[in-house]
């Protein structure tokens, strides 16, 4: 039997190195890479994702995702998870979103 979208977004989430799984008032099913929630899932076919505001500016420009509609201020964008391909464009998303949180951290303890 073959995964479904939300749990191969899932499964690739957790392949990232040290990323916890963890529940937050936003989601039952939010990822943390330490302190920062990067995405978190509404649901089987919702999940919203946390850029940098360029990456934002371009995920909606290039209509990989769409304007989140309580936080966009804050870099989150949301992707809906129907095709193939959406799945694809997020993971993309997802992997932009957890990079900045690496670099974030690591500009914050010096360690580049």
């Amino acid at each position: 039997m073959s995964l479904s979208l939300k749990e191969q977004i899932s499964s690739f989430i957790q392949s990232l190195p040290n990323v916890e799984r963890k529940h937050d008032p936003m989601s039952e099913e939010a990822y943390f890479y330490g302190l920062r929630n990067f995405a978190h899932f509404h649901g089987p076919r919702h999940i919203d994702i946390r850029l940098s505001k360029p990456q934002q500016e371009e995920a909606l420009r290039t209509q990989k995702a769409i304007r989140h509609q309580y936080a966009p201020q804050a870099g989150w964008v949301s992707c809906i998870l129907e095709t193939e391909e959406q799945a694809e464009n997020t993971k993309k998303l997802l992997k932009e979103a957890y990079d900045t949180c690496v670099s974030l951290k690591n500009s914050h303890t010096g360690t580049n």
